[in-house]
């Protein structure tokens, strides 16, 4: 028998499908902390004691020199070629159109190439913004196209055509489009390495008329210009341990993980700890509607049953049914006493309450409709006792009794997906299943799905709050950082919005015990960031925000606001000539501002008008010293706008200036922060989720 999988990560469909990002992420936490810990070794060395390290340095920049160059020119020569096809016969059937879209991108590159290196990198730049808008565009017309597909009547005859088209644009187009953009990336990223070098040949080849050296010689033969510097030993370093983890498997990976944790178990509080493990890599969308409760499902189910034997009792057996549900409510007497009878909770006692007033009634219609009412509680009761892995193995129990596509909405809203999923497609119906749920021989369990699926779409967030259990199959920023808040034993409000109003009444409030104590500001410096804190960051958008982000005035215990004073000073004159007129700011509950945009070409003029919205949150993990800076640490999601390569859950790292930075004007980016100590930690349920011989699949501790 094959050995059960406890977490959703474990199963090798769901890991591709939920944590498309899974590895790189994993290898983000690991690389980042290395980064930090190799800085502080070595930062107060003398170079001149490090022999070692710098002759191991020089040779590896030796090769590291021939291995760029390759890189480069490889990737150059792709691109310096017209004709692709052979690159993408893996396609079947390759999609003509789209080929043709990409030799079209290699003649432009052919054609506008750079005569010298000064202009390469921005040239490449250029063309990565000009493929990532023709990629977009298919991404468009995929999501155009799903939505149309799930909008059709399943009988639709143009239906399965619609639904080929869209395999095509999935399976084809968009992937055949992505590889492009992936190979742009890499094509950029080789500068990182290679520019200086060639601008120094270029430098050289041009002062010098008898320098004779070709570029590719130059390029391959590493001289250092400058003396070798203990950062470069750093940075060198942990590239090389960077490296050496590009192949490991999740699993290598979370091991390495786990050494870390268990050599400084105070560096990494539980909340880090569980999110890395569990999170990591995970899909950026609404965790909203990912997750139903297999509880309520059971009490649906069974409650349609609810009543029908009453209903089939004549008075005299109601009456004496009342007698025994008496005696075991008040006297705690009988054969069978119901666990609800022994219920402590104010909540239940008070609807046992409401319903013994029926069954004590007199009339025989009272009695038996107090005697319905009080079974389904019951059984409520009796269902929502129970653990969740108690209502899967009831419901895995029922598995018989469900149509095949009732089924598989099931496992994909409950964690029985991690043992039950195989099919990569399980989050979608086939056309015959939908086929099946929508046929009139399905009306009673479909009417019973629809209203267990549709009655909270936010149920995971009370839920994780509740059991700290990974019930989630995606999320964004602000729900990633409520799990971290979950963890840290808070139940913060939903959405960007409330939060600033949350943190700020804690502050003001002072009822929270820890340190530091809790506080709102504008950071800064280093200090502001405190771990487990909540960064906000503001964004002015083109679209009015929802309730949910639109950013409403609130102002830090020392006075600084949404705003820096962006009025317009008195006595300025505006250029008549500029193309833009200075934006014009409207404070109220929320804030907006306009300006006028006068087109070069025809000289009409637009109004533009943007929203002040909330924009991301993060969560800080830590700041320290790198060789390239002080960094802060944090644990959330890159925006959905983002490149493939970094759209997702995880650890990240930028620069504290960056932090502290609100940006030129045009492109605001203010942030504060909000932080309350840790209340009652999750130790129980941590236990189990935090099980490293779970979590490894082998006895480890």
């Amino acid at each position: 028998m094959a050995e059960p999988l406890y977490f959703q990560w474990q199963n090798d469909v769901l890991c591709k499908t939920i944590y498309p990002m899974r590895e790189p992420k994993l290898r983000d936490f690991l690389v980042y902390y290395m980064e930090i810990d190799l800085w502080k070794q070595y930062k107060d060395k003398d170079i001149s004691t490090l022999k070692t390290e710098v002759d191991a340095y020089v040779k590896a920049q030796e090769l590291a020199a021939i291995v760029a160059y390759k890189a480069y020119s490889s990737l150059r020569g792709y691109f310096q070629q017209k004709d692709v096809r052979g690159y993408y016969l893996k396609y079947r059937p390759v999609n003509e159109a789209e080929l043709t879209e990409i030799n079209n991108f290699h003649a432009i590159f052919i054609e506008g190439w750079p005569k010298d290196i000064r202009g390469e990198r921005s040239f490449v730049e250029g063309q990565l913004q000009y493929w990532t808008n023709h990629r977009n565009m298919h991404r468009e017309a995929v999501k155009s196209k799903k939505r149309r597909v799930e909008n059709m009547d399943p009988a639709h005859p143009k239906r399965p055509v619609e639904i080929e088209e869209l395999a095509v644009m999935e399976k084809v187009t968009l992937p055949m489009a992505e590889q492009e953009i992936e190979q742009v990336r890499a094509f950029l990223k080789t500068y990182d390495k290679i520019e200086a070098r060639k601008l120094a040949w270029y430098k050289l080849s041009k002062a010098d008329p008898a320098f004779s050296t070709s570029e590719a010689e130059f390029l391959v033969q590493y001289k250092p210009e400058n003396p070798v510097t203990v950062r470069d030993i750093v940075v060198w370093k942990a590239e090389e341990y960077e490296a050496s983890l590009e192949k490991k498997n999740q699993y290598e990976l979370l091991e390495e993980i786990y050494q870390r944790f268990k050599k400084e178990p105070n560096r990494y509080p539980h909340w880090l700890q569980y999110m890395v493990v569990h999170f990591s890599g995970m899909r950026y969308a609404s965790a909203h509607n990912s997750w139903a409760d297999p509880k309520l499902l059971l009490m649906r189910l069974r409650g349609s049953n609810a009543g029908s034997e009453i209903r089939k009792l004549d008075d005299a057996a109601v009456e004496k049914l009342c007698a025994e549900k008496i005696a075991a409510y008040e006297t705690g007497t009988g054969s069978n006493i119901p666990k609800l009878a022994r219920a402590s909770e104010k909540e239940w006692k008070d609807k046992v309450a409401l319903h013994m007033l029926s069954v004590k009634a007199s009339g025989p219609k009272t009695r038996r409709n107090g005697l319905t009412a009080l079974q389904a509680e019951e059984l409520n009761y009796e269902i929502n006792s129970m653990s969740t892995d108690e209502a899967l193995k009831s419901l895995e129990s029922m598995k018989s009794t469900f149509p095949a596509w009732a089924w598989k909405e099931i496992v994909k809203l409950t964690p029985l997906r991690v043992n039950h999923v195989t099919d990569p497609n399980w989050e979608k119906l086939t056309p015959e299943e939908e086929t099946a749920r929508y046929s009139q021989a399905y009306n009673d369990i479909r009417n019973v799905l629809d209203a267990w699926e549709n009655y909270d779409s936010s149920a995971w967030r009370e839920e994780h709050g509740r059991t700290h259990e990974l019930i989630v199959s995606r999320a964004v920023c602000n729900e990633t950082a409520e799990h971290c808040q979950h963890l840290r034993g808070h139940l913060p409000p939903g959405g960007l919005t409330p939060k600033p109003k949350w943190y700020f009444n804690n502050e003001t409030e002072g009822k929270l015990t820890g340190e530091p104590r809790p506080f709102y500001t504008k950071p800064i410096t280093e200090k502001d960031y405190v771990p487990g804190a909540s960064i906000l960051w503001l964004r002015f958008v083109d679209k009015e925000p929802n309730a949910w982000q639109i950013a409403k005035e609130v102002k830090t215990k020392s006075g600084v606001g949404l705003l820096p004073n962006m009025e317009k000073k008195k006595g300025d004159k505006p250029d008549s000539k500029a193309a833009t007129t200075p934006w014009e700011y409207q404070k109220g509950e929320t804030v907006t501002r306009s300006r006028t945009v006068v087109d070069p070409a025809t000289k009409a003029k637009t109004q533009q008008r943007q929203w002040l919205r909330w924009i991301h949150e993060a969560t800080v993990a830590e700041v320290a010293e790198t060789a390239d800076g002080t960094m802060v640490i944090t644990y959330e999601t890159a925006l959905p706008d983002d490149d493939k390569g970094t759209s997702s859950v995880g650890t990240f790292k930028m620069p504290l200036s960056w932090h502290l930075d609100d940006g030129p004007e045009d492109t605001y980016n203010r942030s504060f922060v909000g932080f309350v100590p840790e209340g009652q930690v999750p130790t129980e349920h941590l236990k189990s989720m935090l099980d490293w011989n779970r979590i490894l699949r082998k006895k480890v501790v």
